[in-house]
């Protein structure tokens, strides 16, 4: 298990912080493995946010809130590079491709690609403007996995909670090849499904959404799930359950349906458009009438 944790105030002021710790479990005993510091900053606030495994996980990223990406062999936390610093942004998120050549990562005002073999920062990409020529800011971003590895998400809050975007990246080129809403409200985690098909959000309106990781569809929603704004959310192997974390230091796990109802949105519109229709030629029938 990774977690970041940081050492006392008087290491971290030495600059002797080892924030980034691995455990073992053998039956029900926890155990300290390695320790390693990957944060610059002296400062006690500041922390290790963000932590992912790669695909076959024997490399591991983590970003900090001083803006620090660091790529390490795992177990042995050994650095793959030098630790890289994006000054004055904080690493909210970071994600591994499904083949691991490249690490993506996330401040609230821009996107990185990076190698995962050199640390060479390959693209880097400001936050779109979305919504009524407002800037969003990106707090989410995962790769796609199974037929989806081409595809790269972000999540793109609005400012003073705007409704949220969530934007589709080709890796190919980097290029944005859509942008959705998904929900009325900022989304706050989000989570794939091991084979990619489903994709889960969390938002400030405590809700669940899962969609489908190729048209972002809503396939089923979980209103009022936590009593605070989710933290995290995560598929087990099969994608039969969908467990959540929050504020409120509970922790949920719901079943997830093999098979959703089809959406029946597209018939009511046409009906809607149906009944509209026939109501304007009604009234012009009437007004021709003597």
């Amino acid at each position: 298990m990774a977690f970041g944790i940081n050492s006392a105030i008087n290491k971290i002021e030495a600059g002797e912080n080892e924030n980034c710790r691995i455990f073992q479990y053998v039956g029900d005993k926890i155990e300290a493995v390695h320790n390693r510091g990957t944060l610059k900053s002296k400062n006690p606030d500041d922390y290790q946010k963000v932590t992912c495994f790669n695909n076959d996980g024997t490399m591991l990223a983590t970003g900090g809130t001083d803006g620090v990406i660091a790529l390490l062999r795992y177990p042995t936390l050994a650095a793959v590079m030098p630790a890289i610093q994006f000054k004055e942004h904080e690493i909210l998120d970071i994600d591994f491709s499904s083949d691991g050549a490249h690490v993506a990562a996330v401040s609230a005002q821009t996107l990185w690609i990076i190698s995962a073999a050199t640390g060479e920062v390959l693209k880097t990409i400001p936050s779109p403007v979305l919504d009524k020529n407002k800037p969003s800011q990106f707090r989410k971003c995962r790769f796609g996995k199974g037929e989806f590895t081409n595809i790269l998400y972000t999540v793109n809050n609005g400012e003073k909670k705007r409704k949220p975007f969530v934007c589709l990246w080709d890796t190919s080129n980097w290029t944005k090849i859509r942008s959705l809403t998904v929900g009325p409200k900022p989304i706050t985690a989000c989570a794939l499904s091991p084979d990619g098909s489903l994709i889960a959000f969390g938002s400030e309106d405590l809700g669940i959404r899962i969609c489908s990781g190729k048209t972002l569809q809503v396939l089923m929603t979980v209103p009022n799930a936590h009593a605070w704004p989710l933290t995290s959310l995560a598929f087990n192997g099969d994608a039969s359950l969908l467990v959540s974390g929050s504020f409120d230091t509970t922790c949920n796990i719901i079943s997830v349906p093999k098979t959703f109802p089809k959406n029946n949105n597209l018939a009511i519109m046409i009906l809607t458009l149906l009944v509209l229709l026939l109501a304007v030629i009604f009234q012009l029938y009437q007004s021709s009438q003597p």
